[in-house]
C-alpha cells in the first residue's frame, strides 16, 4: 500500500536530510511526500515584530522551494508536494498527522525564523502526532 509521508521543512540542513530520507523511503515502498513549511508572525513581549507578513511568507516559500527542488533533483521519480501553511508548527503538523502514514523531522532547525525549533517540535509531536514519527539526525 502506498505511503503518505509528511516532512517538516524549515530550510535547515536537518530538514533537507529529513526530506531526502523520506524521498528515499517512498522510492522503496511507494507513495508520496508532503513537504510542509509552517510560518507565522512572531510575537515578542506581546508585540508583533515589524516584519510584514508578505516578507515572512516569501522567505518561508523560498526556503521550502529551495529544499524541495534540491531533493526533487536527486529523486526525480518521487512525488514531492510542497505546501506552505500559516500557523503554529506543532498545531499544524499534529493536524496533518491523522492523514499521514509517517511524519519525518530533522533533529533541529531554524527556530528563530519560523518558530520551528525542531528539537522542541519533535518532542511535542512524539506525544501528540497520530502517526509514527521519525527524527533524522
Amino acid at each position: 500500500m502506498p505511503q503518505t509521508v509528511v516532512v517538516g521543512i524549515d530550510g535547515s540542513d536537518e530538514s533537507g536530510r529529513a526530506l531526502r530520507w523520506a524521498a528515499d523511503y517512498v522510492t522503496k515502498v511507494g507513495g508520496l511526500v508532503h513537504a510542509i513549511a509552517v510560518w507565522h508572525q512572531p510575537v515578542q513581549f506581546g508585540y508583533r515584530l515589524p516584519t510584514p507578513d508578505s516578507e515572512l511568507e516569501a522567505r518561508a516559500r523560498e526556503l521550502l522551494d529551495g529544499t524541495t527542488e534540491a531533493v526533487q533533483r536527486e529523486f526525480p521519480d518521487v512525488d514531492i508536494r510542497p505546501r506552505l501553511i500559516r500557523g503554529h508548527v506543532v498545531d499544524e503538523l499534529v493536524g496533518l498527522s491523522p492523514q499521514a502514514d509517517m511524519m519525518v523531522l530533522g533533529n533541529k532547525g531554524h527556530g528563530a525564523f519560523t518558530g520551528m525549533m525542531v528539537g522542541s517540535v519533535a518532542l511535542k509531536l512524539v506525544h501528540h502526532a497520530r502517526c509514527p514519527l521519525l527524527v533524522v539526525r
